[in-house]
């Protein structure tokens, strides 16, 4: 590997050769297994079950907060990623046709299973679906890419490897936390777009553009009349 092509961690090249190496931050297996299963399914399931009085966005700022200090403090974290927006023009393709094909399907079934659910929260309540246009992005979307892609990816590197192995545990783990939802709709729809980002995460490295991603398709649901189905009370 040349000097130029090495990952841009911040960290002197003897500490990151000790960490590839395998000296540094080296997690038994065992012990990587329990920490998935308690941050991704122990937690949800816990929350779901008590449904304390913290927002369910609080508790994933506060693991969000973890995983992202995890990762500024492994030196083996290629750093680019939480900020690499180029991607080729047929990633932009892609997605722009999967989301216009989703969108219609979508609002098909919305149509023919609660017609007078398509379109209301927009119509209803305009100015707090705007602020939900908005905000949704911010502060749920890219959370949640840190958490289920970025840390997912390369915390769990060593159990899953780089291919469709990790992508499908990725979206699983993504899936059962929205179990806190309380309904199965919710859990269709996230498993479903969890496989969609976790593959665009894998091809392009890119957690912006797989938030953006992220973020179009919950803006849809929102808007077609699915959002109910994403939140807690509903």
């Amino acid at each position: 590997m040349s000097e130029g092509d090495r990952p841009r961690t911040g960290w002197p090249d003897p500490i990151r050769r000790m960490a590839v190496r395998g000296g540094l931050l080296t997690l038994p297996r065992p012990v990587l297994v329990a920490e998935l299963g308690l941050i991704f399914f122990g937690l949800p399931a816990l929350y779901a079950w008590l449904r304390p009085p913290m927002h369910v966005l609080a508790v994933l700022w506060v693991v969000t907060g973890c995983c992202l200090v995890s990762l500024l403090f492994d030196p083996t974290f290629d750093r680019r990623r939480l900020g690499r927006w180029r991607v080729g023009a047929g990633e932009l393709r892609r997605l722009a046709v999967r989301l216009v094909i989703v969108g219609l399907v979508l609002a098909g079934i919305v149509f023919a299973v609660a017609p007078d659910r398509l379109f209301d929260f927009p119509r209803a309540r305009p100015a707090l679906w705007a602020l939900v246009m908005v905000f949704y992005p911010l502060l749920s979307v890219v959370p949640q890419g840190i958490t289920y892609r970025a840390f997912f990816f390369h915390r769990y590197r060593s159990l899953f490897g780089d291919g469709p192995l990790m992508i499908a545990a990725s979206a699983i783990a993504f899936c059962f936390g929205h179990v806190v939802f309380g309904n199965a709709v919710a859990l269709v729809l996230t498993a479903a777009g969890g496989l969609m980002f976790a593959r665009t995460y894998a091809r392009t490295g890119s957690l912006p553009f797989s938030c953006l991603e992220h973020a179009l398709y919950g803006c849809l649901a929102f808007t077609l009349g699915l959002g109910r189905y994403l939140y807690l009370g509903s």
